[in-house]
C-alpha cells in the first residue's frame, strides 16, 4: 500500500526544484567589475606603471580564472538552492558588518558557543553555512528553527591577528 504522505512529499518536492532551477536559469555576471576593481587595486598598491599596464596584466592572467570562479559560484549556488534544501528549508550565511547573533552563530575562531552579553562582535566573513527550517504545528503560527549554526570569523579576531 502506498503512504499518500511520501507520494505527495515527492511532489512537492519536484515542484520546489523546477520552481528553484527556474529562476536560477540566468546568465552568469560579467567578470567586467571585478577586472575593473582588480585593476584599481593593482594601481593603488604601484605594482604596475600605468592602470593600463594593469588591466592589460588582469585580463592576459586572471581572466580565465575569474570566469571559472562564477562558473562554480553558479554551480554552488544551484546545488544549495535546488539539489540541497527545499521550500521549508534555507541556508544560513552572514554578510561581513552583521552583529553576531549567539542563537544562529558559531564563531569559527573558537569561543566555544559560550555567549558573551556584553560583547557586541561584527562578522568579518562566514566560514561555513548553517541551515534552518520553517516549521508550523497544529495551531501554532510559523517560525524556524536552526538546525545547523553558521561558522563565522570575526572582526576582532582579523583585526588582533589571532
Amino acid at each position: 500500500m502506498c503512504d499518500p504522505y511520501i507520494v505527495e512529499g515527492q511532489a512537492i518536492s519536484a515542484r520546489w526544484r523546477s520552481l528553484a532551477h527556474s529562476h536560477l536559469s540566468r546568465l552568469p555576471p560579467d567578470p567586467t567589475l571585478i577586472i575593473e576593481e582588480l585593476t584599481s587595486v593593482l594601481s593603488h598598491t604601484g605594482s604596475f606603471s600605468s592602470t593600463q599596464h594593469s588591466a592589460d596584466f588582469v585580463r592576459a592572467v586572471a581572466l580565465e580564472g575569474i570566469e571559472k570562479i562564477i562558473r562554480h559560484a553558479i554551480r554552488l549556488e544551484s546545488a544549495f538552492k535546488v539539489e540541497v534544501t527545499s521550500s521549508d528549508m534555507s541556508l544560513l550565511f552572514e554578510a561581513p558588518g552583521t552583529m553576531f547573533d549567539d542563537a544562529k552563530m558559531a564563531d569559527d575562531n573558537g569561543s566555544g558557543g559560550v555567549p558573551v552579553p556584553e560583547r557586541q562582535d561584527r562578522i568579518a566573513g562566514t566560514t561555513e553555512v548553517g541551515v534552518e527550517k520553517s516549521i508550523r504545528k497544529a495551531g501554532e503560527s510559523r517560525h524556524t528553527e536552526v538546525l545547523l549554526k553558521t561558522k563565522v570569523v570575526l572582526e576582532r579576531d582579523v583585526m588582533t591577528g589571532s
